[in-house]
């Protein structure tokens, strides 16, 4: 509880002083004006990959509030404060392995893997901004500082085991990357399979570390940074359609839960040494007061 409590201390901290980043320096400020904005995000995950693994794009949300401060007529800066989904879909085709976990004996089996996972990443999200208004177009860039709020996968793992040889079995994946525990699993319902003459009972949907016996904290890391560049269209004075790129510029996923699927080390999947950044295109409705 109480680790738990301090995290939850500290994360209550970053935005407090984002916040005072945001709007202090333009507080009193005659000229601010504020806004607020909603659309549709296409996301997707960008690092090296294995000739077993892909990725694909997901849908998300963002919905928020603007405020902005003119420097000139054409010229000013703009802080947001965004609540934003964004993620990507990860698939692994290939050899691999699966360690059978059992009361005596657990095994490790050889075969292969085909596994589909739709990550749902939720942040609350801090752009600094600086645009330029030219006619009824607005130009913007700046960077984004997102905190991670909420994480979670859905999907499907299909193995085939060949040595030694087991029946085909099926994981429904529910992952929560921020509350699972090592091995965990819904008790209610499962599986069976047989190595050799032996009947096994596995559970029939696994969460985000049932390979790993332990963790070393979530699987996204807490802070992400990201550069941002767009477009927005003005229809009047006040309403307008964005377009906007946001590209991240560190790693999403922790080093120590950044896995290759191909090789296992004593008996759970091996850690891998890459960089794996977010990519999103926003498309917005937005009013300016």
């Amino acid at each position: 509880m109480k680790s738990v409590m301090k995290n939850l201390k500290f994360r209550l901290a970053c935005l407090t002083i984002l916040a005072i980043l945001i709007w202090a320096p333009v507080e009193g400020q005659g000229r601010l004006s504020y806004g607020f904005k909603a659309g549709l995000n296409s996301s997707t995950f960008s690092g090296p990959l294995e000739e077993e693994e892909s990725y694909g794009g997901s849908t998300g949300f963002h919905i928020g509030i603007i405020f902005k401060y003119p420097l000139t007529d054409l010229f000013g800066l703009k802080g947001e404060f965004v609540y934003n989904q964004r993620g990507g879909e990860y698939t692994y085709n290939g050899p691999s392995f699966f360690f059978v976990q059992r009361e005596t004996n657990p095994i490790l089996v050889s075969g292969t893997r085909n596994m589909n996972i739709n990550v749902s990443n939720n942040y609350l999200d801090f752009p600094l901004l600086a645009y330029g208004r030219f006619g009824r177009f607005e130009l913007s860039t700046g960077i984004n500082i997102s905190l991670l709020v909420g994480s979670f996968g859905g999907g499907q793992l299909k193995f085939t085991g060949v040595n030694p040889q087991i029946s085909e079995f099926t994981f429904n994946l529910d992952q929560h990357y921020i509350s699972d525990k090592a091995g965990e699993a819904t008790p209610i319902g499962g599986i069976d399979i047989k190595i050799a003459n032996e009947t096994i009972r596995l559970p029939s949907q696994i969460g985000g570390y049932y390979e790993f016996p332990e963790i070393d904290g979530n699987k996204y890391n807490f802070l992400d940074l990201s550069w941002l560049a767009g477009v927005s269209f003005y229809i009047n004075e006040g309403l307008y359609l964005g377009l906007r790129g946001n590209f991240g510029l560190v790693d999403a996923t922790k080093k120590s839960l950044d896995v290759t699927y191909k090789t296992f080390s004593n008996n759970v999947p091996m850690l891998q040494n890459d960089v794996d950044k977010q990519i999103t295109y926003q498309l917005s409705l937005g009013f300016s007061f």
